[in-house]
């Protein structure tokens, strides 16, 4: 008697019908799993942080232009540069309108 001469009635072993089982049970939780991760990703990655305001101005010392700027909640960081070249930083409060702090940036000795 061969492999084969099995009938096609006969009766699932219980250790073959436990194995299905767990099968399509990890199936259904890999499935779920890849839906809630997606839908996280596709959720995080389409969120728009909220931008900080803007101060509606800043008096920069005189002699100076702004060449850029940085901003998070608590500071705005405003770049310039004067006419000798030399660049600073001016970091601006929330609802201020003057530099709360200035650090000149120098530049990297070569």
């Amino acid at each position: 008697m061969g492999d084969t001469d099995i009938p096609d009635d006969a009766p699932e072993p219980p250790r073959i019908r436990m194995l299905r089982r767990l099968v399509t049970l990890l199936t259904l939780t890999l499935t779920l799993g890849m839906i809630v991760v997606v839908g996280l990703l596709v959720w995080r990655l389409t969120a728009s942080a909220p931008v900080p305001a803007l101060p509606e101005t800043v008096a920069l010392p005189r002699g100076e232009r702004l060449t850029g700027y940085a901003r998070n909640p608590d500071w705005t960081v405003l770049i310039t540069q004067d006419a000798d070249g030399t660049q600073r930083l001016h970091i601006v409060a929330p609802g201020e309108t003057a530099p709360h702090q200035s650090v000149t940036i120098m530049p990297l000795a070569e």
